[in-house]
């Protein structure tokens, strides 16, 4: 008896972590919702500054001959001004296309109902999906191709209005970090717990800096490949589709699916050319399939050994909790607290159930 005693004894601090892990889960994913307006903001801040952070890191690591690293301001400064840079042109290249697309939706929207007129009648279809009954759904709004696309200008119009909160944000992390280090040593007292503690720290800052750092780098190439292969089939809107292949990157599985099949309707309305449609496709589904699975598992190593199944449920969780950006933002978060959990032995089963292969 006292044996079973003490080994549900021994068991009982496991149980406990995890029923408080579950408390403070449910408690953030509560208060994330309801305080959405600025969670988002706060975010996506942090990514910006470890964005920011991981450039500083890869320009102070090149050497000119015998010159010592650039100055750690002077890094900070080129990558913020850098980083600035890529946003404004991102701000300018989204606004213009998608007032050029809202207005071409209408002709999108008559030759989308031809096509579909066409497959019907080619399927024998003609009594289910004659031009009439299409016509009518999409009057309705069950297909209304230009309601869609000022459906998603409008997400992208609220997520470009909390620019100047995310700013702010930035900025303070940016001032407060130099402050860290000395508010550990304050916090924690004890001289080796503290260097132990800072220690892990930096393994945690660094290994996130890279993840972000990667991930954007290679969201990038995304997004100039695809422009290249839709500027090369002269498909209308490459800049737009461009762009939004550097954020659709973040999403794993749905990201891709929408960065290759709403291109390449786009390609099937404009030319109507099923063979053009295909060579489109795949070489758009060459590209992604080249940077998912090969150039970015390479790059990010271990720090991207996420289980499928909690990909897709973390995907489905942060959609319910803050809508699409929820989901731009879901696997970043879940990539940085397997890297934090991973590093307290404590909370490295939690991390080894969190990833893809155990280890």
């Amino acid at each position: 008896m006292m044996r079973d005693l003490t080994g549900a004894e021994k068991t009982a601090p496991s149980a406990t972590v995890f029923v408080w892990l579950f408390i403070v889960v449910t408690l953030f994913i509560t208060l994330c919702h309801a305080a959405a307006g600025i969670m988002i903001p706060l975010v996506v801040a942090v990514f910006i500054w470890y964005l920011i952070n991981a450039i500083a890191r890869f320009l102070g690591s090149f050497r000119f001959g015998s010159f010592p690293p650039l100055p750690r301001f002077i890094r900070f400064m080129l990558a913020i001004i850098f980083l600035t840079s890529i946003f404004v042109i991102i701000a300018e290249l989204v606004h213009q296309n998608i007032d050029d697309v809202t207005a071409a939706a209408p002709e999108f929207q008559k030759s989308f109902a031809k096509i579909l007129q066409q497959v019907s009648g080619f399927m024998g279809l003609e009594s289910a999906l004659n031009t009439r009954d299409i016509w009518a759904d999409m009057q309705s709004g069950s297909l209304d191709i230009g309601y869609l696309l000022r459906e998603f200008a409008g997400i992208l119009t609220a997520m470009a209005g909390k620019t100047l909160i995310t700013l702010i944000f930035v900025g303070f992390l940016l001032y407060e970090q130099r402050y860290f280090a000395r508010k550990l040593k304050w916090m924690i007292r004890d001289a080796d717990v503290e260097q132990r503690f800072h220690e892990t720290l930096q393994i945690i800052d660094v290994k996130i800096q890279r993840y972000i750092g990667v991930k954007a780098f290679v969201s990038l190439l995304d997004s100039i490949l695809t422009y290249a292969i839709l500027s090369f089939f002269d498909v209308q809107f490459a800049e737009f589709w461009g762009v939004m292949a550097f954020f659709l990157h973040f999403i794993p599985y749905a990201g891709s699916f929408v960065a290759l099949s709403l291109p390449s309707l786009i390609a099937l309305i404009q030319f109507g050319d099923l063979g053009m449609v295909a060579a489109v496709f795949a070489c758009l589904a060459v590209s992604h399939a080249f940077l998912g699975h090969v150039l970015d598992p390479y790059m990010m190593g271990n720090n991207l050994n996420l289980s499928p199944i909690f990909i897709i449920s973390n995907l489905a969780m942060w959609g319910l909790v803050w809508g699409i950006p929820g989901m731009f933002v879901a696997i970043p978060i879940l990539a940085i607290v397997t890297i934090a959990l991973e590093q307290f032995p404590t909370t490295r089963p939690i991390a080894v159930l969190l990833s893809k292969t155990g280890v």
